[in-house]
Formats: C-alpha cells, structure tokens, sequence
C-alpha cells in the first residue's frame, strides 16, 4: 500500500466550522484594533462572533456524533458482558433519539416561522442570526438523531468481529 493512501487529505468538509474560529479571531482583532487605537468600535464584531461560534457549537454535535466520539465513562462498559454492552448501546442510542427528536419537533415550528418573517437580531447590525441558526439547530438535531442509529449499528456489528 502505497504512502498516499493512508495520508489523510489536507481539507475535508466536516472539519469547517473548525475553520470558522479564525473569522472570530479577525473580528476580534478587528475590534480591539479599531477601539483602543482608532477610537472606532465596530458594530458587527461582537455579533458576528456570536453568530460564527453559535454555527460553530451547534455543528459539533453532528461532528461529534459522525465520529462516535461524544465523551463516554468507558471503564464499567468496557468491562461489561457483551450482552450488557449492547443494553447499553440502546439505552444511549434511545436517550439521544428522544433528546434530538424532542428538539427538532419543537424547534421546527420557530424555526419556521424564523425563516419565514426572515427574524433578525434586532440590534445596530441587525444580523439574520435568528433567522439561520434557528433551522440550523433543527437540521443538527435530526441528522444527530439519523447519526445515532447509524452509531448503533456500527457499534453491533463491530462488537460480532470483535468477538
């Protein structure tokens, strides 16, 4: 197997959001540099960085998730019968179903109607962060919810090749 197989590529889709905390350093920096040695605040830095971080935090999740890599105490599961450990895959996997599901079902409505009004911030710079992050949070939750299935079927059947 050659070397440029087993590299891994240089971007990948997933890894964005990551990325997106440089725009909140610049704005930062921005910020900082036009208040304290110009004497001219910005209106948008600290909205844009609410704003940016906000897509960044929810998007973990799925990120998170698409990895199976949410925190775990692993010592007792690690330890546990092969049967216990499925139990408890499908204890986990229905919590995190119920938690994503009971937020998609009663986001969608204001997120809905957040898209639809096009709701903004409301402030100086009146940014649409109501208006995107809002389905945004939706969107998140069903595909964590989609992810956590996947999870589950991963974990089963790597637990058959592994014994």
């Amino acid at each position: 197997m050659s070397n440029q197989t087993l590299r891994k590529p240089a971007f990948q889709w997933d890894e964005l959001p990551a990325w997106l905390f440089m725009v909140v350093i610049f704005a930062m920096t921005w910020e900082v540099v036009s208040r304290y040695f110009f004497l001219a605040p910005t209106s948008w830095a600290n909205e844009l960085s609410l704003y940016v971080c906000a897509i960044a935090y929810v998007y973990a999740g799925v990120f998170v998730m698409r990895r199976d890599a949410h925190l775990r105490v692993t010592v007792l599961y690690d330890l546990a019968p092969r049967r216990l450990r499925r139990a408890l895959d499908v204890v986990q996997c229905l919590m995190t179903l119920c938690f994503c599901l009971i937020v998609a079902g009663f986001g969608a409505r204001e997120a809905w109607v957040a898209l639809i009004n096009g709701e903004r911030f409301g402030t100086v710079w009146n940014a649409p962060i109501p208006m995107t992050l809002k389905p945004l949070i939706v969107i998140c939750a069903l595909v964590m919810a989609v992810m956590s299935v996947i999870n589950l079927y991963r974990r089963w059947h790597q637990q058959e090749r592994d014994s």
